[in-house]
């Protein structure tokens, strides 16, 4: 027969000051995870104080500590940055910050409004922090202060892309870079309708495209000065026509395809330079993935009709992945207005009801 599950209950009281160690004190053992629940609660009241609280910025180190060893780097380093605003904020600050403080931080309000509010991403990786902290590392915060606060704010993420006459603003703003400008021009097009990441352009060889197929063989990336897989595994994708003319000019015969001013190897660092000077020209403010991604998917979505199931290959992602990136990536209300303004525009006078008449079935009554 086979053994009944039994929930252990304990309290958490801080570490040892000689080890680092956590500390608990023992509560007892329940038959379900209620009664344990409510018995650890009933300790903490009977206790009068919930035993060392962790500081803000301790806590963080700790959740990206155990995340290190879970994920890969570049999610790791992600994670790292989204964290790094609540850490400097929050330095020194018991982890139990009152909730409506917390609001005004994420919000950019009171005392923080000067900061303004925190971006989407951030938010997120701050509510599974705090839910680490409750989950794995039994701190005890009765709850997650940072709960519901991930959504109010949404982001670039969820900002329009480029409109098509911004876009043709960005290529003409290349200009500002001389003679490198129609290196620039191609990069930013490659980009844009091959659906890629820049990791993954600077690490792109001229014989991992198959010019007879129309396919390109996306297996590397570079990140953070090393060569890896690309972050959606090796993937192959279509050269689709307007990439294939954005680099017709560009000599094949180095080891990548996309090369700096100096002729070596491009690297974020040095896009990001040169694609500061051209928003400048241009008058915008994009970051790069936003420009050409994101257009990208809306331009695939919006102006060639593609399927959930394309966009997934080219973009590499899994159909349920499109699904829900399409309501960030598609954007399918801009220039919907312009639509129906050229609609009504096109329309015959005789298809239009006239001022003070009365459209019966169809007709004007």
């Amino acid at each position: 027969m086979a053994k009944k599950k039994t929930w252990v209950g304990r309290l958490y009281i801080g570490r040892d000051p000689d080890t680092g160690k956590q500390q608990f004190e023992w509560v007892g053992r329940f038959d379900t995870k209620r009664e344990r629940d409510a018995a650890v609660a009933d300790a903490k009241r009977l206790r009068g104080t919930s035993g060392e609280m962790p500081t803000c910025d301790q806590q963080a180190d700790r959740y990206l500590a155990d995340y290190k060893r879970k994920n890969r780097r570049s999610s790791w380093d992600t994670q790292c940055q989204r964290l790094k605003r609540f850490k400097r904020d929050f330095a020194g600050r018991p982890l139990d910050v009152p909730r409506a403080e917390m609001k005004d931080w994420f919000n950019g309000e009171g005392a923080w409004k000067s900061k303004g509010p925190v971006p989407i991403g951030d938010r997120q990786a701050i509510v599974s922090m705090f839910n680490h902290a409750i989950d794995d590392d039994d701190v005890p915060l009765p709850k997650n202060p940072a709960r519901g606060f991930s959504e109010l704010y949404t982001g670039r993420g969820e900002e329009p892309p480029p409109t098509e006459e911004e876009f043709q603003r960005i290529l003409d703003a290349c200009s500002v870079l001389g003679k490198y400008a129609p290196m620039m021009r191609a990069i930013i097009l490659f980009a844009t309708f091959e659906l890629m990441r820049p990791s993954e352009l600077f690490a792109l060889a001229p014989s991992s495209i198959d010019f007879r197929r129309m396919r390109i063989r996306k297996s590397e990336r570079l990140y953070r000065g090393e060569i890896g897989a690309p972050k959606t595994g090796e993937k192959t994708i279509a050269l689709v026509p307007p990439a294939r003319e954005a680099i017709a000019g560009l000599s094949l015969d180095g080891p990548y395809l996309f090369t700096s001013k100096s002729g070596g190897q491009l690297t974020r660092s040095t896009l990001d330079s040169y694609w500061r000077l051209v928003l400048a020209r241009a008058g915008l403010d994009f970051d790069f993935y936003h420009a050409t991604k994101h257009y990208g998917v809306w331009f695939c979505w919006m102006k060639m009709k593609m399927s959930e199931q394309a966009i997934a290959a080219q973009a590499g992602w899994k159909v349920s992945t499109v699904t829900k990136m399409l309501s960030i990536y598609g954007h399918g209300d801009v220039g919907a207005l312009d639509e129906v303004d050229a609609a009504w525009a096109a329309a015959a006078p005789v298809d239009a009801p006239r001022p003070g008449l009365r459209v019966v079935g169809g007709t004007q009554a």
